[in-house]
């Protein structure tokens, strides 16, 4: 949930962190659910998950117990497509009734759609990426991430 938390921070900061959009711009995942936030097989679990399990401790953050326990039985993945094609049919309604045209214009925003999805699928409140042990592990996470993706040196002449 962590690593969630940490990708949902880059979603909404990439634009003024370089190493956020670094990270991002690299990523080959649906959703960039995958390295460098978790691993393959993590990933494949976290999106199996049922969003009322992600939720976990942040249950407050779900105003409604309608919307917990019609929203709960969804797995990650069955959340974010959901909310995906839930934003693309708003576009196009809002298009000019020409859907082909609507829908080629569509793009998802990472900060404005996708963030603001996964968010929700793990009840993080806003403050939460403000208090000072979300930044102080993000941090961390940040320095382990830079040092793991450096480049070995080349080969040593002087051996």
């Amino acid at each position: 949930r962590q690593r969630l938390a940490f990708l949902c921070h880059d979603l909404r900061t990439f634009t003024s962190n370089s190493d956020a959009a670094r990270r991002l711009t690299t990523s080959v995942y649906p959703h960039f659910i995958g390295p460098p936030y978790l691993t393959e097989e993590d990933a494949q679990i976290a999106l199996s998950y049922d969003v009322h399990m992600l939720r976990g401790a942040s249950r407050a953050a779900i105003p409604d117990e309608r919307a917990l326990s019609a929203e709960g039985s969804k797995t990650l993945a069955t959340f974010l497509e959901d909310g995906v094609a839930a934003l693309v049919a708003a576009r196009k309604a809002k298009g000019n009734n020409d859907d082909q045209r609507a829908e080629r214009d569509f793009v998802l925003c990472t900060l404005h759609d996708l963030a603001p999805l996964l968010q929700e699928a793990c009840g993080f409140s806003k403050g939460y990426f403000e208090t000072r042990a979300f930044r102080d592990g993000y941090r961390r996470w940040g320095k382990e991430v830079r040092k793991a993706n450096k480049k070995p040196k080349g080969l040593d002449r002087n051996v």
